[in-house]
C-alpha cells in the first residue's frame, strides 16, 4: 500500500516536470500547460494542484476558454486517488472520462533485470546528441503514438528535443535493431528524489521482443545512478502493466484523463 503522501509527491513531480518543457499557466486550483507549438492533445492539459474538493462552474468556464484560445481541448490529467472528488465536478461541468490508467512505480529495491533482446543496440541520448540520433527518437515516438499522423518531425521538434537534452532537464534512450530505429523511452531529471519514464514506445514490427522492458530497466538503472529513489509511469492498459511488472513497477493509483466534451 502506497503512502497518501508519496501520491501527493509524485504529482508535484509531474506538475513541475511538465512545467519544465511546455509553457504553464495558473487557474487556480489547477495548472494548465500547453504545447508551444503542437496541439497533439496529450502535449496540452491541465493539472489539479491539490484535492480539489470544491471547484466552481466558473473555473471550469474559464478553463475551457483557455485552451479554446491557444486552439486546443480541454483537457486534464490527475491521479484519482489524489482528487477523489474531481471526477464528479468534472463531469457536472461538461467534462468526460477519456482513460482510466495505471499507474506504477519502481524503487532500487523492486527493480528486476530485463532479458537481452537479439540485435539491439541501445544509445544514451544525452547533451551530445547528434541531430541524426534526435531525428530517429522522435519519428518513433510519432509513429507509434499517433500512427495515422505525420511521422516526418519537424526540425523544431527535433530541435525542443535537443534544447531539452542539452539543458539536462531530460534523457532518453534509443533502441535499435539491426541498425533500423526500434524503441524509445525517456526520463526527466529527478525532483525531490522522484521522476517519470514516459515517451517508452515501439514501432509495431519490433513488439513482442522485450524490447520496452529492456529499454525501461535501463531507464531506471540509469535514473537510480543519478538520484532517483522513486520512478513512475503510466502503463496504457493492464497488456503494459504486465510488461512494466516484469521489471519491477508495481501499481499505486489510477492515473485518468478528462477532455471536454462541448
Amino acid at each position: 500500500m502506497v503512502e497518501h503522501s508519496e501520491i501527493i509527491r509524485i504529482q508535484a513531480y509531474l506538475r513541475e516536470s511538465a512545467r519544465a518543457v511546455y509553457t504553464s499557466f495558473c487557474l487556480t486550483p489547477f495548472t494548465l500547460f500547453f504545447h508551444p507549438t503542437n496541439s497533439f492533445k496529450y502535449f496540452n492539459y491541465a493539472i489539479p494542484d491539490n484535492a480539489c474538493a470544491h471547484v466552481q462552474a466558473d473555473v471550469f468556464h474559464a478553463m475551457r476558454k483557455a485552451f479554446h484560445d491557444r486552439r486546443r481541448t480541454a483537457r486534464l490529467e490527475f491521479f484519482e486517488a489524489f482528487a477523489p472528488d474531481l471526477p464528479t465536478a468534472l463531469r457536472a461541468n461538461g467534462f468526460t472520462e477519456e482513460a482510466r490508467q495505471w499507474s506504477m512505480l519502481c524503487t532500487p529495491s523492486t527493480l528486476l533485470p530485463a532479458p537481452a533482446v537479439d540485435g539491439l543496440v541501445s544509445i544514451n541520448l544525452g547533451p551530445e546528441t547528434s541531430w541524426e540520433n534526435a531525428r530517429d527518437f522522435v519519428t518513433v515516438q510519432q509513429e507509434a503514438f499517433n500512427p495515422q499522423g505525420n511521422s516526418n518531425p519537424t526540425e523544431t521538434e527535433i530541435q525542443q528535443l535537443l534544447d531539452r537534452l542539452r539543458s539536462g532537464s531530460c534523457q532518453a534512450l534509443l533502441g535499435k535493431i539491426n541498425g533500423e530505429p526500434a524503441g524509445v523511452a525517456e526520463f526527466g531529471r529527478p525532483i525531490c528524489g522522484v521522476t517519470e519514464i514516459n515517451g517508452i514506445a515501439t514501432l509495431p514490427d519490433f513488439r513482442r521482443r522485450g524490447l520496452a522492458a529492456w529499454l525501461t530497466a535501463q531507464a531506471l538503472s540509469t535514473a537510480f545512478t543519478i538520484g532517483a529513489q522513486t520512478v513512475c509511469l503510466t502503463a496504457a492498459d493492464e497488456n503494459a502493466g504486465r510488461v512494466y511488472a516484469k521489471v519491477g513497477f508495481s501499481p499505486f493509483s489510477i492515473m485518468l484523463a478528462f477532455i471536454d466534451s462541448n
